[in-house]
Parts: structure tokens; sequence; C-alpha cells
């Protein structure tokens, strides 16, 4: 994968990120980033007055839902790459794919399971025009999250694995988070997923 664009893809992209293969937009390296998997997010609308604090409360619980999808589709390597357009859209849509795609033709093969540490919103536009002259402008919110992705190696064809054994134990990722359906929230997916391997949440 990707150092530059692509998410905080599970183990893999931790494991593969250390030995140059992350999934970030502007790499080309061909290991996956992952995203964390733990927790559940919810589609029902969090009860506010408030539209942005609604949407910011909606895109932080849509994270577990989208570190858990990517985990899958790097741990299950029969499970289809559509599944990743219920959790995000272009630009990492596209980079994820490439990334698994990549990861699945090598006879990699991902152990273990991310955990969402933490996921906080930065900040929230809702701003929509969908006429925007260089690209739409969807409602966004951008999440830090940081994923635990410890217990998560990648081995290859022979069993044998492919993380560096110093490979920092967490993702810190900033997550892009779009909703074209907006104000529908059920339709919170995963524009851009940059990410950096650090020894703990805060650093």
């Amino acid at each position: 994968m990707q150092v530059t664009r692509t998410a905080v893809t599970a183990a893999v992209a931790a494991v593969l990120t250390v030995s140059g293969c992350s999934s970030s937009g502007g790499g080309s390296s061909t290991a996956p980033t992952s995203t964390p998997t733990s927790g559940s997010s919810s589609s029902a609308a969090p009860s506010t007055t408030d539209p942005a604090d609604d949407a910011r409360a909606q895109a932080v619980e849509f994270v577990p839902t989208y570190i858990r999808t990517i985990d899958d589709l790097y741990v299950d390597p029969s499970r289809p790459l559509d599944d990743l357009y219920e959790v995000a859209v272009a630009p990492e849509a596209t980079n994820q794919a490439t990334a698994i795609g990549t990861f699945r033709s090598q006879g990699y093969r991902q152990v273990g399971r991310s955990e969402l540490v933490t996921a906080t919103a930065d900040s929230v536009d809702l701003t929509t025009d969908p006429a925007a002259s260089l690209s739409p402008r969807l409602p966004t919110v951008v999440v830090t999250a940081c994923v635990d992705v410890g217990q998560v190696q990648a081995t290859d064809a022979s069993g044998a694995s492919v993380v560096p054994a110093d490979r920092p134990r967490y993702l810190v990722a900033r997550l892009t988070v779009v909703n074209p359906d907006y104000p529908d929230a059920s339709g919170w997916r995963v524009g851009e997923a940059p990410n950096r391997q650090a020894q703990s949440c805060d650093g």
C-alpha cells in the first residue's frame, strides 16, 4: 500500500507499512494499510439539536465499521472487493482495492485483527455543492483515529511473517469521512485515510 493516502488498514498495513507496503495515496508500495476492527458503528442518528454535533457523532461511530470491513478483506481473501464500497469512496476505495488486490496476489494473509483505541472528530463542514467545478463538495467530518495493530501479523505463502519485529504498535490515521447522502446517517464513507506509524496514540 502506499503510505500517503490509504487507510489505517489493520495489521498488514502497519505490518507491511513498515516494510514499505502501506496504503495511502502517494506511495507505490504493495502492502495494505489497515484499519482497526473493534466496536461497531450505528446508523441511527444521535439525538442532538445541533446538526454539526450529530455529524461528528455519526462519523466517529462509523469508524469501527470501516476498520472492521478493511480487516475482513485482508483476513478473508474470498471476500469480494465490492464490499469496500459499503465503507469507502474514491480515492480511498480505489487505493484500498489496489492494495488489497496486490496483497492477495502475492499470497499474503493477515492474521489477527486491529483494535480501535480512540477516534475523535477534529472538524466538521456540512456544506454541500455537488456541482462544484473541480470536485463535488460533500458534508465532511475529519476524524483522527488511533489503531492498535499489535495483534496483527501478515504471512507469506509459506507461512513466514512479513512484518518487521520492530514494527510500531500503533497507526494514527486522519480520516476524511464524507456523506454523499446527507442527512441520511447511514451514508457516511471514508474518502481519504492517510496514516502514520507510532509508538503510542500520543505520538
